[in-house]
């Protein structure tokens, strides 16, 4: 049993309608199949041909190559007499054993020209029984026989010029690039594919190729004298492109010569996809797939744009990653690069794009410049993070995770875990945090300043008796005036009645002056606080002054507003 190859091309006859393909007798073999080939087992035992007069009164066959070969007699007579009685025309079987001399027909038509001979810039030495020539359906392919029984029944596999040096030529060895190139272009010019590597050479075929968003038509305000494409030529990635019949640029696509990978085509697509696997190249889009990690990008800073960098509109490039002097392409997703990595995503129609980082605490790309370092949780945070879920600590000026805050006794003001445990101190007495140098030592008790006259040298508290007795001396002197800047919103207790107040508050924050207005002189309160509040506000105001004055109260009155009892934010053992 022989294996053959069948593979038919774009351009060749089409099967007959009613007729299976392949024809009864073939056995698929065990295994899969790819895209373009389908192999087969037979004995190849017969073939079709058509009689047709020879012009000396006798008939001569010649063979049909949409059909067979064969390997029972039956069921090539049979396939012969249905195609008599559709086509009109007289088909019969032959054995192969029977064929004339193929080899001889084609060199006789490679002779007389009714075959196009390659060119002689085709400097290769030809393959044996190929008879290779120029495809009569496709001018830019190369025909030839495959095998002793495709000849037999004159049928010819036709190949783009570069896929036929890979496969019959490159077995042994790569083909230099230029003499490739140069075969390649001596079968059909406009399929020869140049290479682009310096930003230089890159941008040109950009502004000049096929049209997109990062042509010459389109401007980009600010980024001279650089052009959004520049970065592509780092040295790994390249941009293939061929041209037409008039030198212009009529294809492009981005590619990894080293990888032998290729992206999104522009311009002739087709004829560009085809050139490229020609080439050896492995197209990314029909598979869905992105560049793999690890192509240089160069990295090029905005001109006029902080934070910004000129970057291209991506084509199968998932993101690159800042690697210090340069970029690297990416194709993995967010979440799993390593904290703090910086990237971009694409430069997009604009041509430049800002650095973004992944933020733990959003779990969502942030520009990279607005990310602090915050303490507690160690990690770098983005603003929108650190504005909702973090503070800066009063006494070192650090941001921290509010889980790890400190609530001091002065209101609005808040410390870091570490350095209250270092700089800040509870007291017992008060229930607050306050610094340390604000603390005293009575006996083995530590208590605030602010209550350490409650306590003596041994720190036993002073008899109830005592301590009215201190508060009524301290207190008894102590005006509303001297009260001036509390903020008035405690509204409890007591309060004075309003003539009351306002003599006293005015008696020591007014400026009073005497007028004369008719017979009648009369004592004008100049700029008066009290008088330019509305009658709600001087109802607090009164009243907030009335409750400091309760000796309940006293002791707030040195530190300002009474606060709950203040507490540990940050509880390390959770």
């Amino acid at each position: 049993m022989q294996i053959l190859t069948q593979e038919r091309q774009p351009g060749d006859p089409p099967i007959s309608k009613g007729f299976p393909a392949p024809p009864t007798g073939y056995v698929r073999l065990h295994g899969s199949l790819n895209a373009n080939k389908s192999k087969w087992r037979t004995s190849m035992s017969f073939y079709l041909v058509r009689l047709e007069p020879d012009g000396n009164g006798g008939m001569q066959d010649v063979p049909i190559p949409d059909f067979g070969p064969y390997d029972k007699g039956s069921e090539a007579a049979k396939f012969a007499k249905t195609l008599t009685e559709q086509r009109g025309y007289k088909v019969q079987p032959r054995r192969m054993a029977q064929a004339p001399d193929w080899r001889g027909r084609q060199q006789e038509r490679l002779a007389t020209g009714a075959l196009k001979a390659l060119p002689a810039a085709w400097d290769l030495e030809p393959i044996k029984d190929h008879f290779a020539h120029i495809c009569p359906r496709d001018a830019t392919k190369i025909a030839f026989t495959e095998s002793d029984e495709h000849g037999t029944i004159d049928r010819t596999t036709s190949l783009n010029p570069g896929r036929y040096i890979t496969r019959f030529y490159e077995a042994d060895g790569k083909i230099p690039d230029a003499h490739r190139r140069k075969l390649i272009a001596a079968i059909d010019p406009n399929g020869e594919i140049f290479f682009a590597f310096s930003p230089e050479e890159i941008v040109h075929v950009y502004k000049t190729g096929p049209g997109s968003c990062m042509d010459a038509k389109h401007t980009f305000a600010g980024m001279e004298p650089h052009w959004p494409t520049e970065p592509y030529g780092a040295g790994d990635l390249a941009v293939a492109y061929t041209k037409n019949a008039d030198g212009r640029i009529q294809s492009r696509c981005l590619c990894w010569p080293e990888k032998k990978i290729f992206g999104r085509c522009y311009g002739d697509i087709e004829r560009m996809i085809a050139a490229m696997r020609a080439e050896g190249y492995t197209y990314l889009r029909a598979d869905e797939g992105k560049f793999p990690p690890g192509a240089k990008l160069l990295k090029i800073e905005h001109p006029e744009r902080m934070w910004e960098y000129v970057m291209p509109y991506f084509d199968d490039i998932e993101m690159v990653i800042l690697k210090g002097d340069h970029f690297e392409t990416y194709d993995g997703i967010l979440a799993n690069l390593p904290l703090g990595t910086k990237y971009i995503s694409c430069g997009g129609s604009s041509g430049r794009s800002m650095l973004y980082q992944y933020c733990p605490k959003m779990r969502t790309g942030q520009p990279a410049h607005s990310f602090k370092l915050v303490h507690g949780v160690n990690l770098e945070w983005s603003k929108q993070a650190y504005d909702s879920h973090a503070f800066t600590c009063s006494g070192s000026g650090k941001l921290y995770s509010n889980e790890f805050r400190v609530t001091m006794a002065t209101p609005g003001i808040y410390w870091g875990h570490d350095h209250f445990a270092e700089h800040g101190e509870h007291c017992a007495v008060t229930k607050k945090n306050y610094p340390k140098t604000e603390m005293v030592q009575k006996g083995d008790r530590r208590v605030h300043n602010s209550v350490a006259w409650r306590f003596d040298d041994d720190g036993k508290e002073l008899p109830a008796k005592k301590v009215r007795e201190i508060e009524a001396d301290r207190w008894s002197n102590v005006t509303i005036g001297d009260l001036i800047g509390e903020k008035p919103w405690r509204r409890d207790m007591r309060y004075l009645s309003k003539s009351r107040f306002e003599r006293e508050y005015n008696a020591v924050t007014n400026t009073v002056e005497t007028r004369v207005t008719g017979r009648q002189a009369d004592q004008v309160i100049i700029d008066d606080p009290f008088a330019q509040l509305d009658p709600r506000q001087q109802e607090e105001m009164t009243r907030y002054m009335g409750d400091l004055i309760d000796r309940q109260l006293r002791d707030q009155m040195l530190r300002g507003l009474p606060e709950p009892a203040a507490r540990y934010d940050y509880d390390p053992t959770r």
